[in-house]
């Protein structure tokens, strides 16, 4: 709201104030001479009734226009003010609005942020869980039970003539016996961090702040995992979309990767692999080259 005001109605409202309080005093300058002027005035004598009765009407009609058109003044000046306080109680409530928007803002935030830090605690629990099995790493270890099985089917299919380019299915049934083993788990997991990247992607208004948090927290043995659970098993779309929008799988071992199968580094987003940044840029970029 803007608070500048006009010099003209300043002046303006400080020349009314003059006139009005020049209006009463010429008011009281007549009414002092004409009473001077009329001396002895015996109220029992027709005659001096008559006098006083004419300089009552010299009141009424001399002093009376004066007196009301400084009242007519006063009340506009009283109006202007009583504007001028509106105005002032406008930008009040204005203010008070502002600050509590802005209150209300740091509640969500922080309402937010306590949401998202029990999350990520979960998440980091489960992922405890995992790393310290009594058999050892269980992101590794499940990495190399993968690798094992998609090789003993290559092997099966090699000694029965057939292809060993395995498929889709393949693949999926691979990463099936072996996600069984560590159902219990990594079902836990994989939707306390599916629940974290969609709550920052929903109710945050920075997601990339709050993704940056996260991704320190993966190991590369993890982020393998999760990469093999998203392209062969979970196959979730919103899930697919959030990896390709921040570029969660940035840490990938691309190596690792490719010594199961090149092809399906091929089946996300190039932003996928990006860091989280250049990967929202890049998504945007895309974006508007479709829009055009």
């Amino acid at each position: 709201m803007s608070n500048q005001k006009s010099p003209f109605k300043s002046y303006f409202v400080i020349f009314l104030g003059i006139c009005t309080i020049i209006s009463i005093l010429i008011g009281f300058v007549i009414i002092y001479y004409a009473f001077t002027q009329v001396k002895n005035l015996d109220l029992t004598a027709q005659q001096d009734l008559s006098t006083l009765s004419m300089i009552g009407e010299f009141f009424g009609g001399a002093v009376g226009p004066i007196w009301s058109l400084a009242g007519v003044i006063l009340f506009y000046l009283a109006l202007i003010y009583q504007r001028k306080e509106l105005e002032l109680q406008r930008e009040e409530l204005y203010e008070s609005r502002k600050i509590m928007d802005s209150q209300s803002k740091t509640i969500e935030i922080q309402q937010f942020e306590n949401t998202f830090f029990q999350l990520l605690e979960f998440h980091l629990s489960a992922s405890k869980r995992i790393e310290m099995r009594e058999d050892g790493n269980g992101f590794a270890q499940m990495y190399k039970d993968f690798t094992k099985a998609v090789n003993d089917t290559k092997k099966r299919r090699k000694k029965d003539g057939s292809s060993e380019i395995l498929d889709a299915d393949a693949f999926e049934t691979s990463f099936r016996q072996v996600y069984d083993s560590y159902r219990n788990t990594m079902s836990h997991y994989m939707e306390s961090y599916k629940s974290l990247l969609f709550l920052v992607e929903q109710k945050s208004g920075d997601p990339s702040f709050y993704i940056n948090i996260i991704k320190p927290h993966l190991t590369e043995q993890e982020v393998l995992v999760q990469f093999y659970y998203l392209i062969t098993f979970d196959k979730d779309p919103k899930f697919m979309e959030v990896v390709e929008k921040y570029g969660l799988f940035e840490r990938l071992n691309f190596r690792s990767v490719q010594a199961i199968d090149k092809l399906h580094i091929e089946e996300l987003k190039d932003t996928a692999y990006q860091p989280t940044h250049k990967a929202i840029v890049a998504g945007q970029e895309a974006k508007n080259i479709e829009e055009k």
